[in-house]
């Protein structure tokens, strides 16, 4: 799967924006309901423990600065089948990651569309506010 090329076409088919970063990161405006949106992030990472290309997709909820139920974020994660919650570059985020070789375009748009969604949700439950 070339992950530029599928970006770039995902964007366009959804109504969003497709920007590219580098050769190994891509940037999707995700466009949502209520005229908010989500910045998601597809980054290209080598593995070295598995010698593999990874995808990482992911999108900012909010700063570590705001008050975050990390119990709430705990348990809403065993509901998510693709993505899980991280804390990054002093942001709390939510991520989906798999091997490059495994991915097919359908289940790249399910992980988008999860990490679109749950960040957008936390986002508003966290901060009242369409920020990221």
């Amino acid at each position: 799967m070339n992950f530029k090329s599928f970006s770039k076409k995902y964007a366009q088919e959804i109504g969003g924006e497709y920007r590219e970063y580098d050769e190994t990161r891509s940037v999707i405006i995700f466009p949502l309901d209520g005229g908010r949106f989500q910045t998601i992030t597809g980054h290209i990472v080598h593995n070295p423990d598995y010698d593999r290309e990874v995808v990482q997709i992911k999108t900012k909820v909010c700063g570590l600065d705001e008050y975050i139920p990390y119990n709430e974020l705990l348990a809403e994660s065993t509901n998510l089948p693709y993505s899980k919650f991280v804390v990054e570059d002093e942001f709390l985020k939510v991520e989906a990651s798999s091997f490059l070789v495994n991915l097919k375009e359908d289940m790249v748009k399910e992980m988008i569309i999860e990490v679109a969604n749950v960040a957008d949700s936390w986002e508003f439950k966290i901060t009242g506010k369409d920020i990221h």
